[in-house]
């Protein structure tokens, strides 16, 4: 899975992006060059509908790692979120200093 070098946004900010497997553990960890995270957009990388799989990823962050956080349906007839074990491939993109 690939990572690009930070790519400057403004004299502050940069931005740093590529992909990661989920891991399963929920979250899954992204060591960034940043101490400080301000934003992150994540997505699930496909092109076939998840089903009963991960279908919603939110993240967090601490200090300068990017926490990814995978959620799944219960089954098919209850929609009650749950966390995800899936391995799927997320990418991401996220801006800090």
């Amino acid at each position: 899975m690939g990572k690009i070098a930070p790519e400057q946004k403004s004299s502050k900010e940069f931005v740093f992006a590529g992909e990661v497997a989920l891991d399963g553990s929920n979250p899954t960890p992204v060591v960034t060059p940043f101490k400080t995270i301000t934003g992150a957009v994540v997505a699930l990388k496909g092109t076939a509908a998840p089903g009963v799989g991960t279908s919603i990823l939110t993240w967090d962050s601490s200090g300068g790692t990017l926490n990814i956080y995978a959620w799944k349906v219960t089954g098919t007839t209850d929609t009650t979120l749950i966390a995800s074990t899936g391995t799927e491939t997320v990418g991401y993109d996220v801006t800090g200093y």
